[in-house]
């Protein structure tokens, strides 16, 4: 399974210097769930094929990698007591946790759709209007739909 970024080069964007885990803890599939369910939406299939294909390296490193890193610790957060191998009860997921790392992943998913309707010209493959946080917001309660 090719993904845009490998796990081991996701480690410094997913956890602290502080935080000490194998690269073993993050999974390609845990990367490839990150890119289909939240990077490919935004930039499309053909955008995603030529960073695939390693290009635009400046695009993958400054904002591709920092939103993925935040989507795949908010994916593997809840496992890594599983696959660390320490009991249950010692890593506790809580909620405000979770809705911490949900928060930073979309900020830096924002972050990223910035960017590209900002440098368009700069991205043949991109189509603004295939982008769904081009035409739907949710602030708190409210739904914004345009």
């Amino acid at each position: 399974m090719k993904t845009i970024i490998t796990p081991a080069n996701l480690l410094g964007y997913i956890f602290t210097s502080e935080e000490y885990y194998s690269s073993s803890v993050v999974t390609n599939m845990d990367v490839a769930i990150a890119e289909s369910r939240y990077l490919l939406p935004i930039i499309g299939e053909e955008l995603y094929n030529r960073l695939l294909a390693g290009a635009y390296v400046e695009l993958r490193d400054e904002y591709v990698a920092p939103m993925l890193g935040a989507w795949v610790r908010y994916i593997v957060e809840p496992l890594l007591a599983e696959r660390c191998g320490v009991d249950h009860g010692a890593i506790a997921v809580d909620r405000v946790r979770q809705r911490h790392l949900k928060a930073m992943a979309t900020t830096l998913s924002h972050r990223l759709s910035d960017y590209l309707n900002a440098n368009k010209d700069n991205f043949e493959e991109y189509n603004p209007c295939d982008n769904p946080l081009n035409h739907c917001s949710i602030d708190g309660d409210i739904v914004q739909v345009y």
